[in-house]
């Protein structure tokens, strides 16, 4: 390197050009060039949830038939495969979750899944969880799922695994599991009210208003049953919330047809519907669809769009290009008192304000 070269070093290697202070950037970064922001140039902002889409398709596809419960193409791993009929689902390596597009917060429901195929190496979890559960992860890994394992029969619930059914039989492939659920009157939904979309680097997001932490809900039930045969009560008196049937699986590498399971929503079962000492008969998972349509029927009745109510049936919320510009619906099957009151309220002064047009234009006629 020659005297004029070294002399154009500045210490540490550095050029002097790179070494120069940009007034208005702020000091550059060694050999980079690039303007480090000064702490007043920061602007601070209130902070928002961003959640992405899972299904990269839902914007443009819209959102499901609300009359069918089905899996839901939005909540669930975006590895896994569903069937062309959305009761199957088919998953390849790690364990991955899929849910249906259907919960309730209370009442007593039930559904079967089949174990249509695990193969060599394949493994099945089943069970509920609300949406805030982890879906790149089987159904128990966090406090929002409960499930009931094919290893050893045992339950999960926050990564923990306990003794369940007796025996350790647990389930395996072409075995029936039927899943009983107890939601008392009382509980929360605790699912998103008011949904908007963004997008933010290239992809969708949705902003999500911060949820309330869940609290125990007395009196609540999951059990199990393998093939008609009652495994007992898994679960008593956890947590409030909207809760899904929901179902994992997992292979080895080298398993290349993956592990298959499909969901029986009813209202016909293999099996008599499960029910525990002490609870409820259950009703049909696929019901959960009635109500929900029915409560929309009634809203487009009675004229008004967007209300949110609280029974029970929560519906996927995660597609549409008009949900771009419109919040998520929570269907109810009966609107709160307070709501219908208001209704009435503003459906009178509509009425008495149509009534003064009207003599208006007649006094305006008669002159």
């Amino acid at each position: 390197m020659d005297a004029k070269a070294q002399g154009a070093q500045g210490q540490g290697g550095r050029s002097k050009k790179q070494g120069q202070v940009d007034a208005k950037g702020g000091r550059r970064r060694h050999g980079l060039g690039r303007p480090i922001a000064q702490v007043e140039e920061v602007e601070v902002k209130d902070k928002i949830n961003l959640v992405r889409l899972r299904y990269e398709g839902a914007v443009k596809d819209g959102l499901d038939d609300p009359t069918k419960v089905l899996l839901s193409k939005v909540h669930k791993a975006a590895q896994l495969q569903l069937g062309e009929d959305r009761l199957s689902v088919t998953g390849h390596k790690g364990f991955r979750t899929a849910r249906a597009s259907h919960g309730a917060h209370e009442g007593a429901l039930y559904c079967e899944v089949r174990i249509t195929r695990l193969g060599r190496t394949g493994h099945a979890r089943v069970g509920w969880c609300t949406r805030r559960a982890e879906l790149q992860a089987p159904v128990g890994y966090d406090t929002f799922g409960f499930a009931f394992r094919d290893v050893d029969g045992s339950k999960v619930s926050n990564g923990l695994r306990e003794p369940y059914m007796p025996g350790g039989a647990g389930f395996r492939e072409g075995d029936v599991v039927g899943m009983y659920i107890h939601l008392p009157p009382g509980g929360r939904t605790l699912e998103p009210q008011q949904n908007e979309y963004a997008k933010y680097k290239g992809r969708w997001m949705r902003i999500e208003d911060p949820e309330p932490d869940p609290l125990p809900l007395p009196g609540s039930v999951i059990a199990f049953a393998v093939n008609g045969v009652n495994a007992g009560v898994a679960f008593r008196d956890f947590n409030e919330g909207t809760y899904y049937p929901a179902a994992s699986l997992y292979t080895m590498p080298e398993q290349t047809d993956g592990a298959t399971v499909t969901l029986n929503f009813g209202p016909h079962f293999a099996y008599p519907p499960l029910q525990p000492e002490g609870c409820p008969p259950p009703t049909p998972v696929c019901e959960l669809a009635a109500a929900a349509s029915g409560a929309a029927a009634a809203a487009a009745a009675t004229g008004v769009a967007g209300v949110a109510g609280g029974a029970g049936a929560g519906m996927e919320g995660d597609g549409g290009e008009g949900a771009l510009q419109q919040r998520d619906v929570l269907m109810a099957q009966e609107l709160p008192g307070d709501v219908a009151a208001a209704m009435a309220g503003a459906a009178a002064a509509a009425a008495a304000v149509a009534e003064t047009g009207t003599a208006m234009a007649d006094m305006a006629a008669a002159l």
